[in-house]
């Protein structure tokens, strides 16, 4: 094996000089400093195991695709609401309650405020209804702004 010093000079294009390694690999071939360490053990990788890697992010890629973005069901939430259902049977109903997450209904309160904010339904803007008083809702904007600030 060679020592730091008795490494061979190449001359570099840009005027600088730079040692070429010559590097080992456990199965005793050698390398050409040019080609990285992961190039090499790629090259020697058995097909086996590249197969087995190629196979994992296939099926990554297949469950990607699989997972469409949902449309939220807005007609539905406003006719159970206008009946005074509460937000935890409406999420239920539609599908939009995460028994596992730390705060189950976090997605669908999202999806309502938005819903407050509007939203175009068959070419018409529908806002859903707050169950609060007005006075309230401007008591809390209020009182958000102010936290915010």
């Amino acid at each position: 094996m060679k020592t730091p010093s008795e490494t061979t000079v190449v001359p570099a294009v840009d005027g600088k000089e730079e040692p070429e390694l010559n590097l080992t690999v456990p199965s005793g071939k050698r390398v050409s400093g040019k080609k990285t360490i992961k190039t090499v053990t790629k090259e020697l990788a058995p097909k086996k195991a590249r197969k087995a890697v190629k196979r994992v992010t296939r099926k990554a890629t297949k469950r990607a695709v699989r997972m469409k973005r949902r449309e939220f069901p807005y007609q539905r939430v406003l006719k159970m609401w206008k009946a005074g259902k509460t937000l935890e049977t409406i999420a239920r109903a539609v599908g939009r309650y995460q028994k596992n997450a730390a705060d189950p209904l976090h997605g669908f309160r999202l999806s309502l405020t938005r819903f407050h904010k509007g939203v175009k339904l068959n070419g018409r803007l529908v806002k859903l209804p707050h169950r609060v008083s007005e006075s309230s809702l401007k008591m809390s904007r209020k009182a958000g702004k102010r936290a915010s600030a």
